[in-house]
């Protein structure tokens, strides 16, 4: 397989934790702080625990039902089978329960005022969230950012039914190198995995003291 599965899932990490981090935290941060449409935000918070309750190997089942049919969604799975964007998309919702907590507990911990406080001082909303609420939950997005990088990196069972030849990630490679006797290469791989996890969340130890240092006070 070469280096191409390894900077396959480098990249699937990446984006994954990326696009799952800013996602968790706008959600979770309309659920927590909205004033309006109680009912979607009960809708909203639902269907952040039922990811939870999927496996990932039905949920990667489900979006071949889903998509390979007749008409449009036929054709946008024929588009997207086989691509980075689909296996972002499936490991976003397969973790996105955990992250969505993480969030949930962060904001709880602030104060209810600080959205009066801006309201009264004209602030718009975003605005504090940006200035305020986001420096103040900082701990917890990094947490989110590195359990999403780790857990795509990882994932087998929500992505196996959804990489071509050409997107096949490190932790099927492995796979498929244990199953054809090649030992030694498949340990190779998964050494590579560890090593790249382990990488990862020791800058983000190193990037968390430094930020925290200065947005924390």
């Amino acid at each position: 397989y070469g280096w191409q599965p390894f900077t396959n899932t480098l990249q699937l990490g990446l984006y994954t934790a990326l696009v799952g981090t800013v996602l968790v935290m706008l959600l979770a941060w309309a659920q927590e702080k909205g004033r309006h449409f109680a009912w979607l935000r009960q809708l909203l918070h639902l269907l952040a625990m039922l990811s939870l309750a999927v496996p990932g190997m039905v949920l990667g089942l489900g979006y071949i039902f889903f998509f390979n049919g007749a008409g449009l969604l036929g054709n946008l799975y024929g588009t997207l089978y086989g691509t980075l964007p689909l296996m972002v998309l499936s490991c976003v919702i397969h973790y996105y329960t955990v992250g969505h907590m993480t969030a949930l507990t962060s904001l709880q911990q602030l104060p209810n005022e600080l959205e009066l406080v801006a309201i009264s001082l004209r602030i718009s909303l975003w605005k504090a969230f940006w200035r305020v609420t986001l420096p103040a939950s900082l701990p917890a997005l990094l947490e989110i950012f590195i359990y999403l990088f780790v857990n795509a990196m990882t994932t087998t069972s929500a992505v196996i039914f959804l990489y071509s030849s050409d997107s096949v990630l490190a932790s099927i490679a492995v796979l498929n190198m244990e199953d054809s006797g090649d030992t030694a290469a498949a340990a190779a791989m998964a050494t590579l995995i560890l090593l790249a996890a382990a990488t990862v969340k020791l800058l983000q130890l190193f990037l968390s003291r430094a930020l925290l240092d200065r947005t924390q006070r």
